[in-house]
């Protein structure tokens, strides 16, 4: 079953470019999400795995405004996780970006180690390769915004199963009901295959534990590994939730053009879909601002929007920039600090700014 239209977007949302023309060549994909009542959860029945690439672009890291790495597993991890694992457990972190949290574990005594193909710098406990369940096997496994990207989830967390039944498996994702509750349209994108509710892993495995951090974007679950069993059949909840989403999503791009210059604050993933989709509606957007120093002076994929550091920004962009901050758990830090240099909106804003600013003009 389809739930709401075909879009196109970046085919991926987390790569760089040193070069603008390069940056542009980039390929996109669509999206088309769909529901399997069978098997019930949401997907992406569009998606292109040959489209996608992890290579030396890629960069997922998150720091704060002060250029703080932040890594939020670690706010709950050894309270909620490492007490129901084995004693010494071996942890492995499945696709560990550069490192942080197993650097984080292992300076805590925690026996662990990660695998991803877009590490920079291997090491013996950090592999620059894809994890497979022929690698030895953990009493922990970590999977930080892993699943949502992988073709059949399902099936990957039962061949875990089938090599460490009795493992852990710690799983987070971006909770689809925030995203239908803060329009953020934008998070739709091509390389998260998948879109999933907590209620998903409750109907499929033996839950030990489960919470939210980042004021409700984010869900984790801990799952039994070996405890998969069918889930029965469900007709989707979250149809009216979406339609609403992708009324938003052309409300907002049909008054784009009508707001002036505009700047997205935030360039990893949906400043990446926001970019690309403001520039494709004919919006004037002249930048991109990002606290992360590895983006900075880089083009984001297909838009070629370039990336400036907030310090390079209030000194070059001008005032009557239109900043849209893409993730509202950030509105707060940015508002407080660059409100007297900007206007300072989220993007379910643009209609009332841009009709403020019409009456102005």
């Amino acid at each position: 079953m389809r739930l709401g239209p075909s879009i196109d977007v970046p085919a991926n949302s987390s790569r760089y470019f040193t070069s603008q023309a390069e940056a542009r060549r980039q390929p996109t994909g669509r999206v088309e999400l769909a529901w399997r009542s069978e098997d019930p959860y949401l997907y992406n029945a569009a998606f292109d795995p040959s489209t996608i690439a992890h290579d030396d672009a890629y960069c997922t890291s998150v720091v704060d405004l002060d250029q703080v790495v932040q890594v939020p597993t670690a706010s709950y991890f050894a309270e909620r996780v490492l007490p129901r694992a084995a004693p010494s457990p071996v942890v492995v972190d499945i696709g560990c970006g550069q490192g942080e949290f197993v650097n984080l574990l292992r300076d805590d005594g925690v026996d662990a180690r990660g695998y991803d193909p877009v590490l920079r710098e291997p090491t013996a406990h950090l592999l620059d390769r894809y994890w497979t369940p022929e690698e030895q096997a953990a009493d922990v496994y970590v999977m930080r915004c892993v699943l949502p990207h992988i073709v059949d989830p399902w099936t990957f967390l039962r061949a875990m199963g089938d090599v460490a039944p009795g493992a852990l498996v710690l799983i987070e994702f971006q909770r689809v009901e925030w995203i239908l509750q803060e329009s953020i349209w934008y998070q739709i994108s091509h390389d998260h295959v998948n879109l999933f509710s907590a209620d998903d892993f409750v109907a499929r495995f033996t839950v030990e534990d489960q919470g939210t951090f980042s004021n409700g974007e984010w869900a984790w679950v801990l799952v039994r590994a070996g405890s998969h069993t069918a889930p029965a059949p469900q007709e989707p909840q979250c149809d009216v939730g979406l339609h609403a989403l992708f009324d938003q999503r052309a409300e907002t791009l049909n008054i784009a053009s009508t707001c002036g210059p505009l700047a997205v604050w935030g360039a990893a993933g949906k400043g990446i879909v926001l970019a690309h989709a403001l520039k494709t509606a004919g919006a004037d957007l002249v930048a991109a601002v990002d606290a992360d120093p590895l983006r900075h002076g880089r083009f984001m994929e297909v838009s070629g929007i370039e990336i400036m550091s907030p310090e390079r920004a209030a000194g070059e962009l001008p005032p009557e920039v239109l900043v849209l901050v893409c993730n509202p758990n950030h509105l707060a830090s940015v508002t407080e600090r660059f409100a007297g240099t900007w206007d300072v909106i989220l993007p379910l804003a643009m209609r009332d700014a841009g009709e403020r600013r019409a009456a102005a003009w």
